[in-house]
């Protein structure tokens, strides 16, 4: 019958028997002899081992008077492994070390900015604390619990500050070799501390307070930083997914003959540079610096540095400044192209007889392009004419109304065009197809021009300017509203007020006949007539 014996080991009393005391024994001083070489740390290294079997052993006891034997030493040994393992077989050392343990919850004291409750959260579930700090915060702002979780958190879990909380904490199995190493670990950081400090001083209160500000501030710069980190990574994500589905639709549409939705720049039209290199280098000039986004977005983020290397990167610049040469040289030569203005003048008389009222009005026609209301656009839109040739059509109209230097009325129509120089200009000024008639006292002018395909960038315009003698009274329709431009009158006002009232044009400008600041009275048998027209 073996004899029992009462032992105290790490701080807890166990009842073993002599045989396992025994093994117990040798197998401590055995570590300890493997530890003479490098006595630094050796007492904290052995504490911390046997606090490790103490956990071990209370693990197996059901019974205070429960006697520890030979075969539950020989289970504890079997986990914390030999030491003359770690001695002499460096492989079979690593691959202790390498080992995974149970990991445990706690709070970290080494890397914490209030309690350590988001470090110890980022071991636990093995990512970044920084992710767990933004978390917190996202709480805090949508739902306002988040302090308060944090505040819980900090009461109940418990922190990691012996040897084998901390390897439990991140997961490391509690063995000879991991406890070694991380004593030593903080040993080496320890000598690193007190070789480059000047003096040793006892830090105040007031330091303590000023060293928790300043880890605060860390935190939340450090917090900021992974947020934009993942604000570089959507935005770079999201123009690279949209340029890719923008090309794919464009292309799509074209060889399906539909009309693609996608804006082509102006410079890209009619350039002497082939389109299909324009076409790279604007994807390029554009694809290149959200590929440097991602790419410094991934770097925020991951503690992994993700380069193409210097050549890879000097080669992605090269091609992006390359690509904005192309461009500049494209927008340069387009801007030349239509950097000169002229216009074409007709002149054409109307048949008024003195005191009539000329009835302004504008017309459209559907068969052209359809609008339910008539209104005044720079835009061009490519539209079959009744010829069913292919044209642009425009509705860039002026309408002005003058005093005529003659008892004569005219409509002067005023084509205006550009191009390189100005008898470039006036040869496309004079494409421009643009209609008007006279029906009795209506005058009614087309809502709309044509022109050629190729002058889409040549920025069409029409200004219809009618001159009418002293005393000619004129009348302005309701869809005229939209294409009167500054036209004077002695009542100042705007060009959208002036349709639907009736006018005489005084010896400088016009006059309203029927607005409540009318200069004289009109007799109402003349509006009537106008109104029947």
């Amino acid at each position: 019958m073996n004899k029992t014996i009462n032992i105290n080991l790490g701080g807890l009393f166990f009842h073993i028997d002599e045989t396992a005391f025994n093994k117990l024994k040798t197998y401590l001083d055995a570590i300890s002899n493997s530890l003479n070489d490098e006595p630094q740390g050796k007492e904290e290294i052995i504490k911390d081992i046997e606090q490790r079997i103490s956990e071990l052993l209370s693990e197996k006891i059901s019974d205070e008077r429960q006697v520890i034997n030979e075969k539950d030493i020989d289970e504890v040994i079997a986990i914390m492994g030999q030491p003359e393992d770690y001695i002499y077989d460096d492989e079979l050392f690593a691959e202790q070390q390498a080992k995974n343990g149970p990991k445990k919850l706690y709070r970290d004291s080494t890397d914490k900015i209030l309690g350590g409750v988001s470090s110890g959260l980022g071991h636990y579930l093995k990512i970044d604390a920084a992710w767990i700090r933004i978390l917190w915060i996202v709480i805090t702002l949508f739902y306002g619990t988040g302090i308060l979780a944090y505040i819980i958190l900090w009461i109940i879990l418990p922190e990691a500050t012996t040897t084998s909380e901390i390897l439990e904490m991140k997961g490391e199995a509690v063995n000879i070799g991991n406890i070694e190493k991380k004593i030593k670990a903080e040993y080496e950081k320890l000598e690193d501390k007190v070789k480059n400090a000047d003096y040793a001083k006892v830090k105040s209160g007031f330091q303590d307070f000023l060293d928790t500000i300043g880890r605060i501030i860390v935190g939340i710069f450090k917090v900021l930083v992974k947020v934009v980190g993942v604000l570089l990574l959507i935005i770079a994500t999201s123009a690279v997914v949209g340029l890719v589905i923008s090309l794919f639709t464009w292309g799509g549409a074209e060889l399906l003959g539909f009309d693609p939705t996608i804006q082509i720049p102006p410079f890209m039209k009619g350039s002497i540079i082939p389109d299909w290199l324009l076409a790279l280098a604007v994807i390029l000039a554009t694809l290149i610096p959200f590929i440097f986004l991602f790419i410094l977005g991934i770097n925020i983020l991951s503690k992994d540095k993700k380069s193409m290397g210097l050549a890879g990167n000097l080669s992605l610049l090269g091609v992006w400044i390359l690509s904005l040469i192309v461009i500049a040289f494209a927008t340069v030569e387009h801007n030349n192209q239509f950097a000169t203005a002229d216009n074409v003048m007709v002149n054409h008389e109307i048949n008024m007889l003195e005191k009539d009222t000329l009835f302004i009005q504008m017309r459209a026609n559907d068969k052209i392009a359809n609008r339910k209301s008539l209104y005044r656009s720079r835009s061009l839109e490519q539209v079959v004419d009744s010829m069913g040739d292919e044209k642009l059509y425009s509705s860039y109209i002026h309408v002005d109304i003058r005093k005529s230097n003659s008892e004569e009325a005219v409509v002067k129509i005023l084509k205006t065009a550009r191009g390189i120089n100005r008898k470039k200009a006036k040869e496309k000024a004079d494409k421009i197809d643009y209609k008007f008639a006279q029906q009795g006292k209506k005058l009614l002018l087309d809502a709309y021009f044509l022109t050629p395909l190729n002058l889409e960038n040549s920025k069409p315009k029409i200004d219809v300017i009618i001159y009418v003698p002293e005393n000619q009274y004129v009348y302005f329709d309701a869809n005229t509203e939209a294409f009167l431009y500054d036209v004077h009158n002695a009542q100042d006002l705007f060009d959208g007020d002036m349709p639907k009232h009736l006018f005489i044009m005084n010896e400088k400008e016009l006059d309203c006949m029927d607005c409540e600041t009318a200069s004289e009275e009109i007799e109402t048998p003349i509006i009537k007539d106008t109104l029947n027209l």
